[in-house]
């Protein structure tokens, strides 16, 4: 078995003392699960680390038996390189969050091609995005819901002024239960759905609703989509954005 695909890295961990085990989001294969050496350790290095950070684009190769447990990176390389997220505290911890929540998500094998491209064009929207992006990551949480199935449903308005974060959709009256959004970060959620990247900027919003809107995102992909398992590294970027 030969794969030869675009791929966005999730996630990596020590396999060996020159090994890592790579999560990788590839265009041609979906979510797989990679062996690389030659990248830490003594010696010569023959992956530099810095290509499985969170995020990375890439391009890669990787063989392996039918019926083993993992393919082996045979070459890899970024493409591309991003141009000023490694000098941008504030984008590289964006991407830290994002490659989180979408770890997260994603549990398909079967590769999906808009998926792919919503978020390899993301990572490179972000990279060279020249304005303000200290809220890239809650318009980005937003259009993942629609890829992920889970977009809500309707928007706000003097007559559903709520979102209900159980049924994902914007209500006339408070649910009975308390996961729901208020009427001030209802709105700003209704005004991100209809916004574009480039224009994600424009969304007027204050601090103190932008960070009940991330709270109250996090809290819905937890309910809907990452089975379970909680999202930690919003709260590193809450405080990089303080």
């Amino acid at each position: 078995m030969r794969i030869k695909s675009k791929a966005i890295i999730l996630h990596s961990t020590k396999y060996s003392e020159t090994s890592l085990v790579v999560k990788a989001y590839t265009e041609y294969a979906g979510l797989m699960s990679l062996i690389v050496g030659g990248v830490r350790g003594g010696g010569k290095m023959r992956f530099p680390a810095g290509l499985f950070q969170p995020f990375s684009l890439v391009e890669l190769v990787a063989s392996g038996k039918p019926g083993t447990a993992m393919p082996r990176i045979t070459d890899i390389q970024l493409s591309p390189a991003f141009q000023n997220i490694p000098n941008n505290l504030l984008k590289g911890s964006i991407l830290m969050f994002l490659s989180e929540v979408v770890s997260r998500c994603i549990k398909e094998e079967e590769p999906s091609p808009s998926l792919f491209q919503f978020l390899y064009q993301a990572a490179q929207i972000l990279d060279l995005y020249e304005g303000n992006c200290n809220r890239f990551h809650i318009h980005f949480l937003v259009k993942l819901t629609g890829h992920t199935g889970f977009y809500p449903n309707g928007s706000f308005s003097s007559q559903t002024p709520y979102f209900d974060l159980r049924e994902g959709s914007f209500t006339s009256q408070a649910p009975l239960h308390n996961q729901f959004t208020s009427a001030e970060v209802s709105k700003a959620l209704s005004d991100f759905m209809r916004t574009t990247f480039e224009e994600h900027h424009r969304v007027e919003v204050e601090p103190a609703v932008s960070k009940a809107l991330l709270n109250a995102l996090v809290a819905y992909f937890e309910l809907h989509m990452t089975h379970g398992r909680e999202i930690q590294s919003h709260k590193i970027l809450a405080e990089v954005l303080s």
